[in-house]
């Protein structure tokens, strides 16, 4: 479902007017297009959510990006940290190539774990702690390599412009109501709306419902994994 559709009203903008007012074809000015961007775009955030739970191993990432979630950085020798880019959201992996040009996988550490020399210690680095945005090779690299330094993140979703009318989301199309729901509730809350609230918040459960059950079964070359299911002791001898 692209953003805005004003030929066949099939856009998640259209959508929105048919699920408050029941005519997609015709544009209500009382809700925005300003404020219905924003309200896609806080969607969008819960969704992303939603799809970095539901499947740990397939990493999602937005398909309207044209690169992969891997950033390069320049190793500088006598460098304690170096910036995380600002559009990671988690961090799954940090390489480094050591000083013959060859890469090698750093093990994460909390910087409590680590004693006094080894933080002050120089070398190859094998191994590495976060703070804030930054991590911290362990230890701290005697020697420079151009862009010696691979992050493998996790992004968020590529937000929208009030004046998008092709651009789609990028996560499956079946589940691009999502969208439009939730921005058409925020509209009835800020409005109280209650017979409106009360349905489009059915529906939006259910479809937050389906797009975990989706993404859960992305995997399935995946061994499965035993979980234990959690039960209340105390119900136990009486």
């Amino acid at each position: 479902m692209q953003f805005s559709d004003t030929s066949n009203y099939i856009g998640l903008i259209q959508d929105i007017d048919f699920l408050l007012f029941g005519d997609g074809t015709s544009f209500n000015d009382d809700y925005s297009l300003e404020d219905r961007t924003r309200n896609i775009n806080l969607a969008q955030d819960e969704a992303v959510a939603e799809l970095f739970k539901a499947d740990p191993n397939f990493i999602w990432d937005d398909t309207t990006n044209t690169d992969f979630p891997i950033a390069k950085l320049d190793l500088t020798a006598n460098q304690d940290h170096f910036t995380i880019p600002d559009k990671s959201l988690v961090v799954h992996r940090f390489r480094v190539k050591d000083s013959n040009g060859k890469w090698k996988t750093l093990t994460p550490k909390l910087r409590k774990e680590l004693s006094d020399s080894e933080l002050e210690e120089t070398g190859s680095p094998d191994k590495y702690y976060k703070l804030d945005n930054a991590f911290f090779p362990v230890p701290i690299p005697d020697y420079s390599s151009t862009l010696g330094i691979e992050i493998e993140f996790q992004r968020g979703a590529n937000y929208f412009e009030s004046t998008d009318t092709t651009v789609e989301p990028g996560f499956a199309s079946i589940f691009h109501s999502f969208l439009s729901v939730s921005a058409a509730l925020r509209y009835a809350l800020a409005n109280g709306m209650s017979e409106k609230i009360k349905t489009l918040s059915s529906e939006k459960e259910r479809i937050k419902t389906s797009i975990r059950e989706h993404y859960e079964k992305r995997s399935p070359d995946e061994r499965p994994k035993m979980r234990l299911k959690r039960k209340d002791v105390r119900s136990y001898g009486y």
